[in-house]
């Protein structure tokens, strides 16, 4: 398994109103647009998501699966597809000091398959997801209602 972590401090927005905002599988287009190297929409929370990678550009595919609090975090849960791809994408989110701010974590966990696909992370598949997941969280942080 391969990993990808980024995250972000939004400020002024208490964990919970992201968390509700996040639980919308209609506001995941605001968060992926622009954030990669191509977006087709197949439905509200579902997208087939472009990462130019070496030596090629690569199909993420990325659809909306639940919301978890049941473990006293908050968590949004994705599953992802695609060749390289084929995995757990998650959105966290904590309480920093002070309340009304909220750290925000993408992380995935994806399969990139045989040796060479293990080859193909170390090469610039980990370094292009971290940062379509950057410009991703910048565009959460961009998209939330603030009172």
């Amino acid at each position: 398994m391969a990993v990808v972590t980024a995250d972000i401090l939004v400020e002024g927005i208490r964990r919970d109103a992201v968390f509700d905002w996040l639980a919308n599988p209609a506001h995941h287009r605001q968060i992926v647009e622009g954030a990669f190297d191509g977006l087709d929409e197949d439905g509200p929370g579902a997208f087939r998501l472009q990462v130019r990678t070496p030596p090629r550009t690569r199909l993420l595919e990325y659809t909306f699966d639940r919301v978890d609090d049941s473990h006293g975090g908050r968590r949004v849960h994705v599953t992802t597809g695609g060749k390289r791809f084929r995995g757990k994408l998650s959105y966290s989110l904590r309480t920093m000091k002070p309340s009304t701010n909220t750290l925000v974590t993408m992380h995935m966990d994806f399969d990139p398959g045989s040796m060479l696909g293990q080859m193909l992370v170390g090469m610039g598949i980990s370094d292009a997801l971290h940062r379509s997941f950057k410009a991703a969280l910048a565009n959460l942080s961009r998209a939330l209602p603030r009172d």
